[in-house]
């Protein structure tokens, strides 16, 4: 089986975006060609990947669990191309890698934005903040996007977005009717947090954020292996209350959206907004051994190339 890596790189966008037209936009590319090419992918890999009609496209089964190996696969091909770059051109990439639990219209916008440096760069999408910030300490990065508070003092930071917290509920759920909330207002309902990857720092700081303001009932929604679809699929038979980000245009504000759910803000003055920054580590190790490492001057000329890229409010504009 011989598999195209632009179709590749088509699925991706289309799993993303659940959306043909936003994934063409994104490709810079015309519908009817990218539909062309998920149908021949589909073809070849022997399965469909979208389930498609009217109003929706939802991944299928053989959709969600092909897309982080496709992702996996993108991401080596390009480290491929650095590398090459790299030996043919003597210059080293300027190596960005992004927490994935930022909204993926935020992670969007800096992967183009990376992409438009420019020096040669690697964009990468390590995990959590956690694996960014050691990723960076150990010289293996040179920029990281991470959320903020970090405990460890060797990183500076700039704050790139800032989001307002909100929860997702079914469309008949009582708390549909609102336009915001309180966060007081789940002391009785039970919440479930967890996203795809689990990240234990992440749902530690939540449970502890939350119990604070009196909601306990803390509950799982998914298994190691799930998802954002499957975050969904709980919520809506369970009838939870999920707690997530405030952007509209992310994945999984998309998921979460009208009219088999409503995602909801969280007043600001009972649940302070999440902030998103671009960390780096001055005094860093170095990986590169017959490579110049960036100066922390170079980096933070950088960062300010990159902050001015992606300024844009946050919070689903």
């Amino acid at each position: 089986m011989e598999i195209d890596f632009t179709r590749l790189r088509y699925f991706v966008a289309v799993a993303e975006e659940l959306h043909f037209k936003r994934a063409a936009d994104r490709l810079m590319i015309t519908p009817p060609p990218l539909s062309k090419q998920i149908k021949l992918l589909e073809k070849e890999l022997g399965g469909q990947l979208f389930e498609r009609n009217y109003h929706e496209v939802r991944l299928t089964p053989l959709g969600e669990k092909l897309l982080g190996p496709a992702r996996d696969i993108l991401a080596r091909v390009e480290d491929l191309k650095a590398t090459a770059s790299r030996i043919t051109q003597g210059v080293a990439p300027v190596r960005v890698g992004a927490t994935a639990y930022a909204p993926s219209d935020f992670l969007a916008r800096l992967e183009k934005a990376v992409a438009g440096l420019a020096a040669p760069t690697q964009f990468s999408v390590p995990g959590s903040a956690a694996e960014v910030t050691a990723k960076l300490v150990s010289g293996h990065l040179d920029i990281g996007l991470i959320h903020l508070p970090s405990a460890d003092k060797r990183l500076r930071h700039r704050v790139v977005a800032r989001y307002q917290g909100a929860i997702a509920v079914r469309f008949d759920d009582p708390l549909a009717a609102k336009d915001v909330v309180a966060i007081e207002e789940l002391r009785d309902r039970e919440v479930v947090i967890d996203f795809a990857r689990p990240n234990p720092v992440v749902l530690a700081g939540l449970t502890r954020g939350l119990n604070a303001k009196g909601v306990t009932k803390i509950v799982r929604a998914i298994n190691q292996l799930g998802g954002e679809l499957e975050m969904a699929t709980q919520v809506f038979n369970r009838h939870l209350v999920a707690m997530v980000t405030y952007a509209p245009e992310s994945m999984i504000g998309r998921i979460f959206s009208p009219p088999e759910f409503k995602l909801i803000p969280i007043d600001e003055a009972t649940w302070a907004p999440a902030q998103i920054a671009l960390a780096w580590a001055p005094d860093r190790l170095s990986d590169r051994r017959s490579e110049r490492v960036l100066r922390p001057a170079e980096i933070e000329a950088l960062v300010d190339e990159l902050e001015r890229a992606v300024a844009r409010p946050a919070g689903g504009a």
